[in-house]
């Protein structure tokens, strides 16, 4: 028995040898993997210190990695307002290596193709880089922003409806629709306007409606006062008006 634990002394005295010199190469080998790295490192900021191109290239090439190209459609939703949105803090905090002209060409750059050349024709015989960064970004509102007038857009936001996708499709639809319709900054007048015009929604009241939306999308405002329902109400079919205005006359007797 005492052979047998004397055996079995030494056979743990080894392990732990051996898991001490296990413990020190792998100290080791990390040691020498971070001073590699640190050297990678080193030699990577004198290259780019040399080559202030080669750095330029890295950073605008990872940051074009990050932006998604921009594609227009106008009918989904997927206008220039909305993606610049998605990705402004990148162009705000991540492009400070950038001059002013390389980030316009970034900007520029992640138009997709039709997109591309419909910005280009637009600023010619400019090009790109001949925009200032405001310029450009002005230009693709113009170009790239929505057909339809901000009421308008509010309006069809009150008819929107769930017509049985699955959820996560019609959340995206109303966070879309009502970013694009820019409700954060509609005031309480515009609103009363806006659900005033929402009410009219039979089909008797159709006429009225459309003249109500395009005095509105031409910018003509329309405040609902008591003081104007009078007018307003003069313009409602005049089979609704003299439905609602005039009284029952009594019978006369013999009649």
């Amino acid at each position: 028995m005492e052979k047998l634990a004397e055996i079995l002394s030494l056979m743990q005295s080894r392990m732990d040898h051996q898991e001490k010199t296990l413990e020190y190469l792998q100290k080791q080998q990390k040691e020498t993997a971070d001073s590699f790295l640190r050297a990678l490192e080193k030699m990577d900021m004198r290259m780019n210190g040399a080559n202030p191109a080669a750095a330029k290239h890295s950073i605008f090439d990872s940051l074009c990695r990050r932006i998604d190209k921009f594609i227009f459609d106008a009918e989904s939703g997927r206008t220039f307002d909305i993606w610049y949105k998605r990705f402004k803090d990148v162009f705000d905090n991540d492009c400070t290596e950038l001059n002013e002209q390389e980030k316009t060409r970034l900007l520029v750059s992640r138009l997709d193709e039709d997109s591309h050349q419909l910005f280009c024709g637009s600023i010619a015989p400019k090009s790109p880089s001949d925009l200032s960064w405001d310029e450009a970004i002005s230009t693709m509102d113009r170009l790239f922003g929505s057909g339809k007038t901000l009421f308008r857009r509010r309006f069809e936001c009150l008819k929107i409806h769930y017509d049985h996708q699955d959820f996560n499709s019609y959340e995206t639809l109303v966070r879309t629709r009502c970013s694009d319709a820019k409700f954060d900054s509609i005031n309480f007048d515009g609103l009363q306007c806006l659900i005033y015009v929402a009410g009219f929604q039979g089909a008797e009241f159709a006429d009225y409606r459309t003249r109500l939306l395009r005095k509105l999308d031409q910018g003509i405002s329309i405040t609902v006062t008591p003081t104007d329902q009078t007018l307003r109400y003069k313009e409602l079919p005049d089979q609704k008006h003299r439905g609602r205005t005039t009284q029952t006359q009594p019978t006369a007797p013999g009649s």
